[in-house]
């Protein structure tokens, strides 16, 4: 046996001797340091002292008869317990099949729910291309690409496909539609601007028409008020020229109404107004009859005469004109400054008694005994010597005599009144 191998067995020996409890290493290990041969020596006296200890313990136990004939079965005090057997699982122990296993079913397992989540996300899309949501779709499909290339399933990969399918489609369709929509808006806008142009157009004309109209109403209007106002001022100035004509046209024989008037002293001739209405006798050149100013939309201010008055005027056909009294102290005008008026007496020149259409009354000529005329007799009926008393009484007979009155037909003009 070679040397090197000679060595192994002496360290094998050696190791098991010490496993068995038999002896132990001696402790020396020799060597050639110039051969390179260890040389190992133990120590076997320690072997034969165990092998000695070993036979004492041996006759000491007791030996048992092993005939089967000769075994005493000892009594059974109580029922002892059956106890079962179980075998020992032992923990799997991993190897590369038991791996690769696990990694399959991992993957199925992961696989079965990346289909089911693709699924899922399909239904959705498919509801969306339904309801023609094209964006959703399209986000959807965007996010379910990554996971689509994972799915081994041919039925969900050509649900993919044709969902892809149906939603160009439904973006071709939409496209489309909304091509026709801008059309048909652009469309209607061009229609309503033509409506537009052509509704301006015929306002327009409308307008230019009603121009005209208003125009040539215009044109007619003004013809009319020229025309009116052309004749209102003819008919003014033949007024004036009449009224000219009424305070200046003498009578006839206006030299005996003069003769009868100077003889009696009468110079002038007096009408009682209040004090109100002397702005509106300046502003309209004299004094107007009562008709007159209705007539004419002349407004008197404070009217002295009352509704019965003026339809005794009018009985008596004296409503178109102007009422003076030869005197000065008329009771009439008394009982209105008794009412409060502020009486103002205006002193008229008696040359309007000369006028063509003036009356003489004997007395007040709302009387219903009174005697009225233009001709020189009535003149003469005047009681001259009862109008210049003053301050009758009722029962006085000089009381109406007291009022006679002149008449003067509708107009007296400023110059003939002295002191206004």
């Amino acid at each position: 046996m070679p040397q090197r191998h000679r060595e192994y067995h002496i360290l094998t020996f050696g190791w098991l001797k010490r496993i068995l409890g038999i002896g132990k290493l001696g402790g020396k290990v020799p060597g050639n340091k110039k051969s390179g041969v260890i040389e190992l020596s133990y120590d076997y006296d320690g072997l034969e002292e165990r092998e000695k200890t070993v036979l004492e313990e041996k006759k000491q136990q007791k030996v048992s008869s092993t005939e089967w004939y000769v075994l005493a079965v000892p009594k059974r005090l109580g029922r002892k317990p059956v106890e079962l057997y179980h075998a020992y699982h032992f923990i799997g122990v991993l190897n590369l099949k038991s791996i690769k296993e696990e990694r399959l079913k991992k993957e199925a397992l992961e696989q079965k729910m990346l289909e089911d989540e693709v699924s899922r996300m399909l239904t959705s899309i498919e509801k969306f291309i339904n309801g023609r949501r094209a964006e959703e779709a399209k986000n959807t499909l965007d996010r379910i690409l990554d996971k689509i290339v994972k799915v081994k399933d041919t039925s969900i990969r050509q649900k993919y496909q044709a969902l892809q399918n149906r939603h160009s489609r439904l973006v071709s369709e939409l496209e489309r539609e909304e091509l026709a929509r801008l059309a048909e808006e652009r469309r209607r806008k061009e229609e309503e601007e033509h409506k537009k142009r052509e509704a301006e157009e015929l306002a327009r004309k409308e307008r230019e028409r009603r121009e005209e109209v208003e125009r040539k109403r215009k044109e007619i209007e003004a013809i009319r008020l020229s025309e009116t106002a052309r004749k209102k001022a003819e008919a003014e100035q033949e007024e004036r020229n009449r009224l000219e004509r009424l305070s200046s046209e003498l009578k006839d024989n206006w030299q005996d109404f003069k003769q009868i008037l100077d003889e009696n002293g009468v110079s002038y001739l007096y009408h009682f107004t209040d004090s109100r209405n002397i702005p509106s006798i300046k502003i309209h050149g004299g004094l107007f009859s009562w008709y007159y100013c209705q007539k004419h939309g002349i407004t008197i201010p404070c009217q002295g005469g009352d509704y019965d008055s003026r339809e005794l005027d009018k009985k008596y056909g004296l409503e178109d004109y102007v009422r003076l009294s030869f005197c000065n102290d008329h009771p009439m005008a008394y009982r209105l400054k008794l009412s409060g008026s502020d009486i103002i007496i205006l002193r008229i020149k008696a040359d309007v008694a000369l006028l063509k259409d003036t009356q003489f009354s004997d007395m007040n000529a709302a009387d219903k005994r009174h005697t009225h005329g233009k001709s020189l007799k009535h003149l003469q009926m005047v009681n001259f010597c009862a109008t210049r008393m003053h301050y009758l009484r009722n029962e006085d007979p000089n009381f109406k005599p007291h009022q006679a009155e002149v008449m003067v037909k509708t107009f007296i003009p400023l110059k003939y009144i002295e002191n206004i």
